[in-house]
């Protein structure tokens, strides 16, 4: 793995646009958790700011968050709540900033609700997600109201190039900052993002393999009864926790943040500023 060169001219921007919150016990989000104290998680989307384009990488909850809520099965409906904030798609057009594309981490409703808000846009997930998400495993988390006929797919596959210990990446735009790695396990096709600020500024963006940053350092996967229905391969799972642990060891500069994990996201918003 080479880092870029850096340059002042080619700066990368990093902003996190929170569309909603929850504030479960602990002990939902990882194996062993305290039953007596709240952790706050939020629902982001994360706007990347490249000179040569400006993306997503997922969207949160969208204008229609409540709506589509409503063609989950009854069983993931009622385990699924928030807090709705304003959607990515309102915050976008505040800043005035034109999107090129949108990269998911993966396709579950509350990485993708905010898909339908941009139909104009390439929605950008690997083969493996988008087939994973025609199956009938995918369900609960990925339903037809997500995916109008107006969104525009556009798949991609990792090249074999490892980075960071990880077999497979694509380098987005060809200059090492902006780097996606598969993750797979959550979802098949799920991905994580390196975001390359500077040589001592770094964020992984990982999605849901893990929904609590202590996860990592201790080892352990998510709540029994959380991974029996959200991930669909826990031994997988388990496999890009020790991934990510070998990571932090040898790389403790890089800000590994799961996507959900409040303050993971506070502590990435202030390494950006």
């Amino acid at each position: 793995m080479s880092l870029p060169v850096w340059s002042q001219n080619e700066s990368v921007k990093f902003t996190v646009l929170k569309t909603g919150s929850i504030d479960p016990l602990e002990a939902t989000t990882l194996q062993g958790g305290s039953w007596f104290k709240r952790f706050p998680m939020t629902h982001p989307a994360f706007l990347i700011e490249h000179p040569k384009g400006n993306f997503l990488f997922d969207t949160g909850l969208g204008t229609k968050a409540k709506e589509q809520v409503q063609d989950m099965v009854w069983w993931a409906r009622l385990a699924t709540e928030f807090n709705q904030d304003v959607s990515a798609l309102e915050q976008i057009k505040e800043k005035g900033i034109k999107l090129d594309r949108i990269i998911l981490s993966h396709a579950h409703f509350d990485h993708s609700s905010g898909v339908a808000d941009f139909p104009d846009l390439p929605i950008e997930v690997t083969v493996e997600e988008m087939a994973f998400a025609k199956t009938k495993d995918a369900s609960a988390a990925i339903f037809p109201s997500l995916f109008p006929e107006t969104v525009q797919f556009k798949t991609y596959e990792l090249e074999a190039k490892e980075y960071e210990g990880f077999p497979k990446s694509r380098d987005i735009y060809g200059d090492g900052k902006l780097v996606l790695v598969g993750l797979p396990g959550h979802t098949p096709g799920s991905v994580g993002l390196f975001v390359n600020l500077s040589i001592e500024k770094r964020i992984f963006l990982v999605g849901d393999t893990v929904w609590n940053a202590d996860a990592i350092e201790k080892g352990v996967p998510k709540f029994w009864f959380s991974k029996k229905f959200v991930d669909n391969k826990p031994d997988e799972v388990m496999l890009r926790i020790q991934e990510l642990q070998a990571l932090q060891k040898r790389s403790p500069e890089v800000l590994i943040v799961p996507s959900h994990d409040a303050r993971s996201v506070a502590k990435a918003m202030e390494l950006a500023k």
